[in-house]
């Protein structure tokens, strides 16, 4: 019996420490096992690229949110939700969420105007390859993601009156890191009146796109 009550504790304390309870907040949610609080990432910038194990069950006046690790990130770092079916980052009070310079993008996965189907990719560079992975890829294109980054930290901010009825040729692009294997960055791609833009939706900036750019998204 003492046994049985024994592996009933370990049992109980392998619960605990796989997903943890926790709180709402003014600005977020707090993990009661590390005091650690975090903040939603704002919409339309840094998104998870999948979920891991469930980590912290927070209680709400509209049911129990569960947050899940992020794969390849550290915990008291990311950690992410699901909403409509959806995956959304919330990061630690600590950090702040970089911007897409920041970021330091190597890829990207192209998506189309619903961010749900894939169409493309801009390849790595070899030098960020394992050595069975090298040479395998098509082209190496991490100077385009590159391109991208500093066109939008340092290119000028248009205004474009864009609506949903005249937008043209509307991607996503989905920019990877190093840095932060296991999330990405989207920056919008479209085409308005013959020109094309970028908009970096995180911080509310759209500038024009780099012609190497567009010679890839649409081959103008």
């Amino acid at each position: 019996m003492k046994k049985f009550l024994a592996l009933l504790l370990v049992f109980a304390s392998l619960l605990t420490v796989g997903c943890g309870r926790g709180e709402n907040t003014q600005s977020g949610f707090i993990d009661n096992r590390t005091g650690i609080e975090y903040y939603f990432a704002s919409p339309m910038g840094l998104y998870p690229v999948s979920a891991g194990e469930e980590h912290l069950t927070v209680k709400g006046d509209n049911g129990e949110t569960v947050y899940y690790k992020v794969q390849f990130e550290d915990p008291e770092k990311f950690l992410c939700y699901e909403e409509e079916g959806n995956l959304y980052l919330a990061y630690a009070s600590t950090m702040k969420e970089p911007s897409v310079k920041e970021f330091n993008p190597i890829a990207a996965s192209i998506y189309g105007s619903g961010n749900e189907t894939y169409i493309a990719s801009f390849y790595a560079d070899n030098k960020y390859l394992d050595d069975d992975l090298k040479e395998h890829n098509p082209t190496e294109d991490t100077w385009l993601c590159q391109l991208i980054a500093e066109q939008i930290s340092t290119g000028e901010n248009v205004y474009v009156p864009v609506t949903f009825d005249t937008i043209e040729e509307l991607y996503h692009i989905r920019l990877l890191s190093q840095d932060y294997p296991g999330l990405y960055y989207i920056v919008s791609f479209f085409g308005f009146e013959g020109r094309y833009y970028l908009r970096d939706g995180k911080d509310n900036k759209t500038v024009y796109c780099p012609r190497e750019v567009i010679l890839r998204m649409v081959g103008e």
